[in-house]
């Protein structure tokens, strides 16, 4: 699929997304798009999110909890390389530009080729 009728089509989603390209020598990768109902939800704008990092200390302010999601996000996405997985998926709590928290299921597409050059993450509530 093209990838502006690719990015299109995530634009008319109802539930938050975004595209992440990875990087050939950092974990840090880049936040290429953030759709409307993302920027509705979270408060947050594709300027403001260039990178996994800059997302990360967003979402996630409290560093300990941080560190909590991040251990468990790199476990779930080695595992599905390991079992050749699709998708990974798991819950977190995250905070949205006016300071409130909310739980959130997170689902990602686990990029297993060279061929994938970005990788979506969705966000649906759960409260």
């Amino acid at each position: 699929m093209d990838q502006s009728v690719y990015r299109e089509f995530l634009q008319q989603l109802p539930i938050p997304s975004l595209l992440g390209e990875p990087a050939e020598d950092s974990v840090n990768h880049k936040v290429v798009f953030v759709n409307q109902a993302f920027t509705d939800e979270f408060g947050f704008t594709l300027s403001q999110i260039p990178d996994k990092d800059h997302w990360w200390q967003l979402a996630y302010p409290d560093p300990t909890y941080r560190a909590v999601v991040a251990s468990q996000w790199e476990l779930e996405w080695e595992l599905a390389k390991e079992k050749s997985l699709e998708q990974i998926s798991m819950e977190a709590c995250v905070t949205n530009n006016a300071g409130e928290e909310f739980r959130y299921r997170v689902v990602s597409s686990v990029n297993h080729s060279a061929e994938q050059d970005t990788y979506q993450v969705f966000f649906v509530r759960l409260e």
